[in-house]
């Protein structure tokens, strides 16, 4: 179970205050740092190192090291506090949140891509923080009230985090951020971002050598996250990131079993390549079907959370993980997710666009336009003429697309009138195809920070942690992409250790068959969901053309069924909020 915490600091002259209302869960927790400027509670379960007043809350790796950090030298607390915090990120990675105190103030971090999480509000004269919204609400004594806009923004950007949630007065500090609280004045700023890692003088443009780089921060992070569990369990999907997580776990010497999900259809059956894995790496397969026994379109997966980010279908996983995890003893469930996106799994032309701009028409554009040719099966000339149109009569910025298509009129061009994420926002001089790439890891870093505080196990995405993406970042895009393939600079650092099966292979499985059949058969409690629900009564949505979707009993022949189940999604969480 991953550990909670609550702080308090207050905003005027005077000791921290106690927290709110005594309630059970605030009980539960003991006092780990007394301070005049910081109170900190601690559940038990919760790593932490503490001294000078402060606190570094869940689990820290030195950079280099597979055994987290247990305690620090009065110089490193010296240097960090100096730093206001910064050099933790330079020095460290892993999932914690830390509370710095300085001569002037309180510092507040939370790690990059750290799926230890971090809401905050204020009441009164005190500024609030905790791992999750229930500690956070009962030491406020506050009630959750939607708040209308922020729920428009996050069904058309449902990928992205942004420091506001969709809770009215409640607040989120993002991986690799800093919260400030000087002379009761709160201050926020980005300590981390993924464009410090692009720049030509950090590139590796070496196919052997990005490989070796890629393939040792991938161990040595896997390896650390697995050295304080007991026994993991890895969701083995078949593909090639979980089958890479599933190696290094192996390779650090864990006990591994492995997990394998199937659907009542064929084109979700993935067993082949998740058993050639297994053999491949000498583990247990457990494997397990999903059905719609397992899914409450009704419920929730995130009504604890201040957004609605979860999918309906993963109920189903969730709920045989937990199962099968309990069975086992496992106390950490792996996956491979994120790997898409810090792989940089993309077509784009954006890629050849790079080459084009960094070395011309030479060796190694031609090399890169047969590539993605060959991978998204388009004829050399057109690509080619593609890559100039998008080297030089382009920004760099990737284009936008807003998954506004039922909001009503009014949200729609409110939504698209609202500034993008920060990372799609690319300095002067970057490149096309390092933009995509960076624009790519918005979806990964909501993954992993929207994280069930109270889960009974921990649930691990090392793919998508600090170490592992900064590493990615430094590989040139074009390494990217080979004849049929993308991701093929991770392919080739686990040449020798994966079966080539999965190497080599071009398919990809993927959850719309199940998510499709779930749709079908609650489509009736859909529509009546969606058509007299919380999104209607606040006018979010265009009932017209949600009638219009909905209407009818007809199979299903597209993938348009995905947009209804993210408004069915908000609608869920929405209505678990009152």
């Amino acid at each position: 179970m991953r550990g909670r915490y609550l702080v308090s600091v207050p905003l005027a002259e005077r000791p921290a205050a106690p927290v709110g209302q005594a309630t059970d869960c605030i009980r539960e927790l003991i006092t780990s740092v007394e301070h005049p400027r910081v109170r900190v509670l601690t559940g038990r379960a919760l790593r932490r190192i503490a001294a000078h007043g402060g606190a570094i809350l869940g689990v820290m790796f030195d950079r280099g090291e597979k055994r987290p950090t247990d305690e620090l030298l009065d110089y490193d607390w010296t240097s960090i506090a100096r730093t206001h915090g910064r050099l933790l990120l330079e020095r460290y990675w892993g999932s914690y949140v830390a509370i710095v105190v300085t001569p002037r103030g309180v510092a507040i971090v939370r790690a990059p891509f750290g799926d230890l999480g971090c809401c905050f509000k204020v009441s009164g004269d005190t500024l609030y923080l905790a791992s999750d919204m229930p500690l956070l609400l009962a030491a406020c004594g506050s009630r959750r009230t939607i708040a209308v806009d922020r729920v428009a923004r996050h069904i058309a950007w449902p990928d992205w985090r942004f420091g506001e949630t969709c809770l009215d007065g409640i607040d989120e500090l993002r991986g690799g951020e800093r919260l400030t609280i000087m002379a009761g004045v709160i201050s926020r700023d980005p300590l981390w971002s993924p464009w410090n890692f692009i720049g030509p003088e950090r590139e590796i443009g070496d196919n052997a050598e990005a490989a070796c780089s890629l393939r040792e921060t991938i161990d040595l992070t896997v390896a650390a996250r697995a050295a304080i569990c007991r026994r993991p369990l890895a969701l083995l999907s078949g593909g090639l990131d979980s089958s890479v997580v599933a190696s290094s776990l192996r390779s650090a010497g864990a006990d591994l079993t492995c997990l394998n999900f199937v659907a009542a259809d064929a084109a979700s059956d993935e067993t082949g390549y998740a058993s050639c894995v297994a053999a491949a790496l000498d583990c247990d397969l457990r494997i397990e079907r999903l059905t719609s026994r397992y899914i409450d379109v009704q419920k929730s997966g995130a009504a604890h959370l201040p957004y609605p980010v979860h999918r309906c279908f993963t109920q189903a996983q969730d709920a045989i993980a937990q199962t099968v995890a309990g069975e086992l003893g496992a106390d950490a469930v792996f996956d491979g997710g994120g790997g898409d996106n810090v792989f940089f799994a993309s077509r784009s032309v954006a890629i050849v666009a790079d080459c084009l701009l960094r070395g011309g028409f030479g060796r190694k554009f031609r090399s890169a336009v047969r590539s993605l040719g060959d991978l998204a099966d388009v004829g050399l000339p057109r690509l080619t003429a593609m890559a100039v149109h998008r080297a030089w009569w382009r920004t760099a910025a990737p284009r936008l697309r807003a998954n506004d298509g039922f909001l009503n009129r009014a949200w729609r061009a409110e939504v698209r009138n609202w500034p993008p994420h920060d990372w799609f926002q690319p300095p002067i001089k970057a490149l096309p195809g390092r933009a995509a790439h960076v624009a790519l890891l918005t979806p990964a870093q909501n993954m992993v920070e929207a994280v069930n505080a109270g889960a009974p196990y921990e649930a691990i995405s090392p793919l998508a942690s600090q170490p592992v993406i900064e590493a990615a970042l430094r590989v040139a895009s074009w390494l990217w992409i080979a004849p049929g393939h993308d991701r093929a600079c991770v392919r080739a650092a686990f040449r020798d250790r994966l079966p080539s099966l999965i190497l080599d292979r071009r398919s990809k499985g993927t959850p719309s068959t199940f998510v499709a059949q779930i749709f079908e058969s609650h489509r009736k409690t859909i529509r009546e969901m969606l058509l007299g629900g919380w999104l209607a009564e606040n006018r979010l949505v265009d009932n017209a053309a949600l009638a219009q979707a909905l209407a009818g009993d007809a199979p299903l022949r597209d993938l348009g069924f995905a947009a209804l189940m993210t408004l069915l999604d908000v609608e869920a969480w929405a209505r678990a909020q009152s």
